[in-house]
């Protein structure tokens, strides 16, 4: 007949498939932690990234970063955020050359000259 397993046995056998996918995985995450360039170096350039268009050698190396770096992964969504808020409040901002600015009072501006003046 056909031979029958135990539950206990391919529950064991389960355990140690998932504890040897979990330590190659961890091992090629090290792996591509000592081999990349570090977190300061990948922060330097998402920041490029937001102002050019990196070259295809860092912008692999810093979507492999990505890929196993949660920190970073973290603070690029943070920098998305950021810029995209940016971008919204920009377009429904009043332009700054024509709104006019509350000006100083004549005694705000001489409490800043005696200020200015004490201090030099």
């Amino acid at each position: 007949m056909f031979a029958r397993k135990s539950i206990g046995s391919s529950i064991s056998i389960g355990n140690m498939a998932v504890k040897s996918y979990n330590k190659l995985k961890n091992s090629i995450r090290d792996w591509l932690l000592r081999k990349l360039p570090s977190c300061r170096h990948a922060v330097e350039k998402m920041s490029q990234s937001m102002d050019s268009k990196l070259t295809m050698r860092e912008s692999i190396d810093l979507k492999l970063h990505l890929w196993i770096c949660a920190w970073c992964q973290r603070y690029m969504e943070q920098l998305n955020t950021i810029r995209e808020a940016a971008r919204v409040k920009s377009t429904e901002s009043p332009d700054l050359q024509t709104t006019p600015t509350p000006a100083l009072s004549n005694e705000a501006r001489e409490r800043i000259r005696r200020k200015l003046a004490s201090e030099n």
